[in-house]
């Protein structure tokens, strides 16, 4: 099968076992992407603006699914000599880019994503896999209650419950495992990463980020595209928009202004903007844009789980704006946060292996971050296994939240909150879950540091994986090179106070691209604060928020007070941790009323567990 690039966002597809009798849910224009050895088929869907890349050897087929910069010369050169399934995962393993692998061989088959989440792969008892949890939802299956629930958890759903869905009977495969399908029916996960240990040097890793994160732009511009960007004037965005500028025939950079008062996004851009000759840069005003909150009143089911973050409609305008002007890749520094800086948790760890340096790192990290005398101790000085953070955790959900100015350093994750108007049964349930996870879980790392920071890239890799399916309905794919899996592997053998520091702004970045970058594109040492432009919103729409809560689907399930939500809507907002519970609870409600519609693809087969009939 030759490879192919076909225009537009996100495709869908579902993976078969090597047996007779399989149906897989479809989406029209499904095809038969890949075959089993066998002829049967591996992988059927549809792939929009996602590569295909097949090989195939004497006894098994792989296939590559997403953004691979390899052709069929050197995987075939790589699979050479293999002759079982894990012979073959080891060889397609480590391939650059963001993409799903699928090998099928001896009747067995084996797939992973990637290690950000960006591209994420779900499974059901019939030992089908897909890439969208909702493909394997069509039918009967039923929503699950308590994972909803955990979805209004501040700051979000800690380790390893974040690995479970909203859809009874569908699992979600980590980033750092595989998934194994049987002929017989069988599925089964086995880990195939593990985290690098944090001990090279920022000299030694800065060469080679130079080099990954180049590829993960350049490989992306195909020869005579046009390609857009964002250029917010940040240190993320910018660096990328000058190496897409480097490859792009023409370059689309999208810069929006007057998000705060104290903008001064707008000038950096700009000073950017003049290193790129040739460049459309577009200053787009946020007056002519939808307002911040405006994807909580559109009900279209796109995405297959809620939205974890700001689900703004203006990601899907500016996708249309750069379709408009030719674009169908539009790149972004998303990511670049996790990657590039180290949890502050980091001290916890130095202060053991490197007492006299730990104590500088300390002092500096209490002062840029307002931490109490107490609170400093207590990060330092906590012993607990994660097992045991986790059930801690459980017993204090509904202890006060968390001040604007005195956040407490993270443990082994920021303290975990549920908001007030959560009912007692759904706290009680959510409480009962953690303390379930509690008895079994893992850490995702060996220290709090790696763990904590590749919690914050699963994260930011499962927000834009649903920014992804937003702007594909404009026709246009969002990537994300800091999330590619050689990036993050990079950033993560980085010693973490060499990649943070409380006196320096992303070092890291800074030391590898400076021989690439024009010197000025890396001075910013700021970053604006979007605060002003959503507090805004919610002040100007509390009303339409308020209308919300009637009827609201999270009441009708027994899982939130309408009433309490309703008076959190109209009240005044103040700077805190409030407005983005807020913020998850609406984005739960805003998509159970698009999926459980009766337009919906997915409108619930039957009762919703403890809710309203259909």
């Amino acid at each position: 099968m030759p490879d192919t690039h076909e225009p537009g966002g996100e495709g869908e597809f579902v993976i078969l076992p090597d047996c007779d009798g399989v149906r897989a849910p479809t989406a029209p224009g499904t095809e038969v992407l890949a075959t089993h050895p066998s002829g049967r088929p591996l992988v059927v869907g549809v792939l929009h603006g996602d590569r295909l890349l097949v090989s195939r050897t004497p006894t098994g087929t792989v296939a590559v699914l997403g953004f691979c910069p390899v052709d069929r010369h050197l995987l075939e050169s790589r699979l050479a000599g293999t002759r079982t399934p894990a012979d073959m995962q080891r060889a397609a393993s480590g391939l650059p880019g963001s993409h799903h692998v699928v090998v099928s061989a001896g009747g067995t088959v084996r797939a992973w994503g990637t290690l950000a989440h960006t591209r994420r792969l779900f499974y059901d008892a019939r030992a089908l896999a897909s890439n969208r949890a909702d493909t394997l939802a069509v039918g009967a299956t039923a929503l699950d209650e308590t994972a909803l629930a955990l979805r209004l958890l501040l700051p979000g759903v800690p380790h390893p419950l974040s690995e479970t869905t909203v859809w009874q009977g569908v699992r979600s495969l980590p980033g750092d495992h595989f998934l194994e399908l049987t002929p017989d029916g069988r599925a089964r996960t086995g880990r195939r990463w593990s985290p690098p240990r944090p001990e090279s040097t920022r000299a030694q890793t800065a060469v080679l980020l130079r080099e990954a994160l180049s590829t993960a732009v350049h490989a992306r511009v195909e020869t005579g595209a046009v390609v857009s960007c964002d250029l917010s004037g940040g240190l993320d965005s910018t660096p990328v928009a000058y190496l897409a500028w480097q490859r792009a025939t023409r370059l689309v950079a999208l810069t929006l202004t007057g998000l705060t008062s104290e903008d001064d996004d707008t000038g950096a851009a700009v000073r950017a903007a003049g290193h790129m000759p040739g460049a459309d840069h577009r200053l787009i005003g946020a007056g002519g844009l939808p307002h911040a909150l405006e994807g909580l009143f559109d009900g279209r089911p796109r995405h297959d789980e809620p939205f974890q973050g700001l689900q703004s409609a203006r990601f899907l305008e500016l996708a249309r704006l750069a379709r408009s002007a030719g674009s169908r890749l539009h790149l972004t520094g998303h990511g670049g946060d996790e990657v590039l800086t180290a949890p502050p948790s980091y001290v916890h760890t130095l202060i053991r292996q490197h007492p006299l340096s730990a104590l500088n790192h300390l002092y500096g990290q209490r002062g840029l971050r307002r931490w109490s005398v107490r609170q400093t101790w207590r990060m330092v000085s906590d012993r607990r296994p994660y097992g045991a953070w986790l059930a801690h955790s459980a017993r204090h959900l509904r202890s006060p939240m968390p001040g604007q100015w005195r956040v407490p350093p993270p443990l082994w994750h920021q303290s975990l909150r549920l908001p007030p108007w959560i009912t007692a049964q759904a706290a009680q349930a959510v409480a009962d879950a953690l303390t379930d996870a509690a008895r079994r879980a893992r850490p995702l790392a060996e220290t709090r540091t790696q763990h904590l920071a590749l919690e914050n890239i699963r994260t930011s890799g499962r927000i834009a994986r649903l920014v992804n399916q937003l702007t594909a309905e404009a026709g246009v794919q969002t990537a994300t090179p800091y999330l590619d899996d050689r990036v993050v592997e990079i950033c993560l053998a980085t010693r973490p106070e060499e990649r943070s520091s409380p006196w320096e702004f992303k070092p890291l970045l800074r030391e590898a691209l400076e021989p690439a970058v024009p010197r000025g594109m890396l001075q910013r040492s700021t970053k604006n604060d979007m605060a002003e432009d959503v507090h805004t919103a919610l002040r100007g729409q509390r009303h339409r928020l308020a209308a919300l809560c009637d009827d609201s689907l999270l009441a009708g399930m027994g899982l939130i007070d309408a009433g309490e939500l309703r008076q959190a809507c109209l009240a005044p907002q103040r700077p805190g941790p409030l407005p983005a519970a807020l913020i998850l609870t609406l984005n739960c409600e805003s998509w159970l009323r698009g999926r459980l519609s009766p337009t919906s693809r997915i409108a619930a087969g039957g009762t919703v567990p403890g809710g309203p009939g259909p």
